[in-house]
């Protein structure tokens, strides 16, 4: 179809030292920035998990939690710069099993009276890949800081969904990326509740599976609205080189994770942060202009419902990531965190119409009218409103129906005021 420009991830969001590691993985590596900055995004809610929590107002707070998918064909690199992002995590992770070995053994040495008044280990896991609903439960009984459910193909994950037990596990995926109470009863061993939930999910899915996600009412119930979608627009070959990632650079990335992770939960309570003055007028201003924007749109408003919380999210993980790497405040969302927010959020979006498109097989453009179809493919890939309006009165578009048109944000971008970029539509 028609690629008339990208729609390129905002990796300016990230404090200087990611952008260089983003920019030299691209560069020795071949991975594309928007599969490696995702990751990052995800890898780096993880490390916050429970420790914070975003005031929106009173009564409404949200966490840090992503539901995180990478898109791509086979052989894009999709699951590369996903090891990479969360390496550091996985080391943690294996620390974590070699001690609780440890203790198990020392545990298992000891006598039975000794046992008796003695704490039984358990391992506090963080990454789960293979696991049934019951266990993942478990695990995060073990852990309350959080945990992330990390899946090479997250198709094969979602297709398995009821082949545990016949509970309804979409349901209870749509309660924890709200960050509910949950709780299982189990016929072996004692109930289990937590009040407390924080699960992350990344995973990747080939492009000729995207519409198998929609499937069983995932489509329907707000589910597959639930996720952010990297999708490399501009997928290139990846071709060998002899260049090699710069060491201090992962080295500044493993850093901001661990900094992340010192991050303290005291007494199993979020810190609650609220946004600056200036932010929440911002984020106000935001999510009321995207409302009216996408009124008469229902699959744009379903979008906006889960994505106007996404950008308290990353303005969250925003801020906290400029905390522990640019010294920043861990007390409130400064007005850049929301800006920077607003930019991802945009991005997300873009992409959550394009993989909609394609899962329903709809094109965009064979909606449009005669003249502004005309109008759209006659336009270059950046223009500025005057170009726009004298092109519109060629086809006998008037100003005010311009201005409307260039609205459509499937179709176009605003990237400044008086220059648009088109979207590139699949």
């Amino acid at each position: 179809m028609v690629a008339n420009n990208s729609n390129p991830f905002p990796y300016e969001v990230f404090p200087t030292e990611i952008m260089i590691f983003l920019e030299q993985a691209e560069k020795t590596l071949n991975f594309p920035i928007d599969f490696l900055g995702s990751s990052i995004l995800s890898a780096c809610s993880v490390a916050i998990g429970n420790t914070y929590k975003v005031k929106i107002k009173e009564g409404f707070y949200t966490k840090a939690n992503l539901y995180m998918v990478i898109v791509g064909n086979a052989g894009e690199v999709k699951s590369h710069p996903l090891s990479l992002a969360y390496a550091p995590i996985e080391k943690k992770e294996k620390e974590s099993y070699l001690n609780y070995k440890k203790e198990i053994e020392e545990y298992d040495s000891l006598n039975d009276d000794e046992k008796k008044i003695s704490l039984k280990p358990f391992w506090k896991k963080q990454i789960v890949k293979d696991f049934t609903p019951e266990s993942l439960i478990k695990i995060h009984s073990n852990n309350s800081r959080g945990v992330s459910i990390l899946s090479d193909e997250l198709f094969g994950w979602i297709k398995n969904f009821g082949r545990y037990n016949s509970s309804s596990e979409q349901e209870t995926y749509l309660s924890f990326w709200n960050g509910g109470s949950i709780s299982v009863d189990r016929k072996s061993d004692e109930p289990i509740r937590l009040d407390n939930t924080y699960v992350n999910i990344i995973g990747t899915v080939q492009t000729k599976l995207l519409s198998e996600l929609t499937k069983n009412n995932r489509g329907d119930n707000g589910f597959i609205d639930r996720f952010l979608f990297a999708f490399n627009q501009n997928p290139k070959p990846v071709l060998w080189n002899n260049e090699n990632i710069n060491k201090e650079s992962i080295e500044y990335y493993n850093f901001l994770i661990q900094r992340l992770f010192s991050l303290e939960f005291n007494n199993f309570n979020s810190n609650i942060i609220c946004f600056s003055p200036e932010a929440n007028e911002l984020l106000i201003k935001w999510q009321n202009q995207s409302r009216r924007d996408c009124f008469n749109d229902p699959i744009k408003t379903g979008i906006l419902a889960k994505y106007e919380v996404y950008v308290a999210r990353f303005s969250l993980i925003i801020q906290l990531m400029h905390w522990a790497l640019n010294n920043k405040s861990n007390n409130k969302i400064e007005l850049f965190a929301v800006e920077n927010a607003i930019k991802l959020i945009e991005y997300y979006t873009v992409n959550a119409i394009i993989i909609n498109n394609k899962i329903n097989n709809i094109n965009p453009l064979e909606e449009l009218t005669i003249n502004k179809k005309e109008l759209y493919n006659s336009l270059d890939s950046n223009f500025t409103t005057v170009q726009a309006l004298k092109q519109a009165a060629f086809y006998k578009i008037n100003e005010r129906a311009l201005f409307r048109f260039l609205k459509n944000r499937t179709l176009f971008k605003k990237e400044k005021q008086g220059l648009y970029s088109k979207q590139l539509i699949i």
